[in-house]
């Protein structure tokens, strides 16, 4: 969403929150100050919520080597974090889903199936020569 768009939709929600206060018997300046008060809360709630999820991703990525910031992620780091269980098996099928651009079911059946020796050969070929002109190797599910 763009600016204008947040800015609209943050003023009807102060708006409506304004209109409530008033009807429960606030004045309207008041009415006007716990509706302002109440969006503010609700946004910095959010972005707090938000940015505190985001941390502890990127902290749970880097116990496996993974650093998303820069869009380095090695599918053998990945698969790693998907076996090790728990709260990082969810989290590796959400950088999973994000980075291959596909669904959770489609992700999960990608990061168990069994690799062998020659397929893991085949796939290092492939991402070798799709980054020999790009300069950067970022791996095969870098951005």
């Amino acid at each position: 969403m763009d600016k204008q768009r947040l800015i609209l939709i943050w003023l009807a929600m102060a708006a409506v929150f304004t209109v409530i206060a008033y009807l429960l018997g606030a004045s309207w300046l008041w009415a006007v100050v716990i509706g302002v008060l109440l969006v503010a809360a609700i946004v910095g709630g959010a972005t707090g919520f938000m940015y505190f999820k985001q941390k502890k991703l990127l902290d749970s990525a880097a116990k496996f080597n993974i650093d998303l910031k820069n869009g380095k992620i090695n599918p053998a780091d990945l698969r790693r974090m998907y076996f090790s269980g728990g709260q990082a098996r969810k989290d590796a099928l959400f950088i999973a889903t994000r980075a291959m651009n596909c669904s959770v079911a489609e992700a999960e059946r990608r990061l168990s199936e069994k690799i062998t020796k020659q397929a893991a050969m085949q796939e290092s070929m492939k991402m070798q020569q799709a980054h020999k002109g790009k300069g950067k190797n970022k791996g095969q599910f870098g951005r």
